[in-house]
């Protein structure tokens, strides 16, 4: 296998975690740390194991890697779950969670619970759990606030053929906005950021 083709070595990785630990506030001034993440980025972007937002695109490995290296985490798993939609990164659903789950704030993993009538505009969903001994909650996403932001008016919109996962998902990204909005690095989710995107206009009808 050609050196192109190599994945960077944990050596690499570590380098650029721990140079960016120690200068996370000042990362775009330190040159060193620049160069070890382009150079890794660039390997990132000709290897066939990475997802198809970062196949031969060495910018996009570069900011998975500059973020994973202020997150403390592998390239690959902010790879693995940072898509981009609508030309802004956004993070996954699974990762939101797993985020608010391993950020350490709290004193037990994200829940959920739903109320209302399955089924009905009543239908929803909130997100909790608890800090110092007290209950934190998340607003309650419910089917009567995602018709009313458009969220399931759009064509092939998720929200009306898997409505509880899309209110979980909703429900733990209002949570971190509020309670930890440091884990999202100021990302939306790609829920969030495929309801906001703007509708595709139809396409014009060329008569023959």
């Amino acid at each position: 296998m050609s050196e192109e083709m190599t994945i960077p070595q944990g050596n690499e990785l570590a380098a650029i975690e721990n140079t960016s630990a120690m200068n996370a506030e000042n990362l775009m001034l330190n040159t060193k740390a620049l160069n070890l993440i382009s150079r890794v980025a660039g390997r990132y972007a000709n290897s066939g194991m990475v997802p198809r937002d970062y196949i031969n695109k060495p910018d996009n490995c570069f900011v998975a890697c500059e973020l994973a290296a202020r997150m403390n985490v592998s390239p690959t798993l902010v790879m693995q779950n940072l898509y981009i939609v609508q030309g802004r990164p956004s993070w996954s659903g699974q990762a939101c969670i797993a985020l608010i789950n391993g950020c350490g704030k709290f004193d037990h993993d994200l829940q959920f619970t739903f109320v209302g009538e399955p089924g009905t505009l009543t239908h929803g969903c909130f997100a909790h759990t608890h800090k110092d001994g007290h209950e934190i909650r998340s607003t309650t996403i419910t089917m009567k606030m995602a018709a009313d932001e458009g969220w399931s008016k759009k064509a092939g919109s998720k929200w009306l053929t898997m409505p509880e996962q899309m209110m979980m998902y909703r429900a733990a990204a209002f949570f971190a906005r509020v309670y930890c909005p440091n884990v999202l690095m100021g990302f939306s989710t790609v829920d969030e950021a495929e309801d906001i995107a703007p509708a595709e206009k139809p396409k014009t009808r060329i008569e023959l």
